[in-house]
């Protein structure tokens, strides 16, 4: 079975969102979001069979949407989107991690632990890296949970940047198509690191 990534693009709808609203929080909606991050074995890696797919957790999901229908600053349409920002930065990071492992598949390695001194670094990169962007794209400084125009069009425009543009120089992926340039490197050419 081929190497593959599940679950890169979703449209989010205020359906999806079935999770029991948390009353404590002054948010409006809450996202969950995760991705899996396979075991990488020799094996797997010379037959090809590396999986990563990555999960909108509805039942995690919630919605005060009572709330939502009353907000005079911001639609309930400018909230769904800010909530599909959510989902879209971990699909990127969970694509990003694929597409640095996929690479690895060009390397020979004698053994799991010369495979190991390649992977850990990739783990490492993006260990807990969704967490911290969740919460710096929530910021009042950013996206302000979607309350802030301005910061919202920011995000909108790196994810979108992320989604659409290719890599220079170019690096093809095996079906053909260039593969887009990494989350990271867009946030970090606009001054945001995890």
């Amino acid at each position: 079975m081929p190497s593959k990534l599940t679950g890169l693009f979703k449209t989010l709808r205020w359906s999806d969102f079935v999770g029991t609203p948390d009353a404590s929080s002054s948010h409006l909606a809450f996202t969950s979001t995760s991705f899996s991050v396979p075991t990488i074995l020799l094996s797997s890696l010379v037959h090809d069979n590396i999986n990563v797919t990555i999960k909108f957790n509805a039942s995690k999901s919630w919605k005060k949407m009572e709330e939502i229908n009353r907000k005079k600053k911001r639609t309930p349409d400018q909230i769904l989107k800010h909530e599909q920002g959510h989902y879209d930065i971990v699909a990127l990071l969970a694509r990003d991690l694929f597409i640095e492992l996929m690479q690895l598949k060009g390397n020979h390695y004698k053994n799991q632990a010369e495979l190991n001194k390649d992977v850990r670094p990739i783990l490492a990169k993006y260990n807990g890296t969704e967490k911290k962007l969740m919460d710096k794209y929530d910021l009042p400084t950013e996206s302000d949970h979607g309350e802030s125009a301005t910061g919202q069009d920011k995000w909108n425009r790196m994810i979108k940047e992320a989604f659409t543009t290719a890599r220079s120089p170019a690096v093809m992926a095996p079906d053909g198509k260039a593969y887009k340039v990494p989350l990271l490197d867009v946030l970090a050419k606009n001054g945001i690191k995890p």
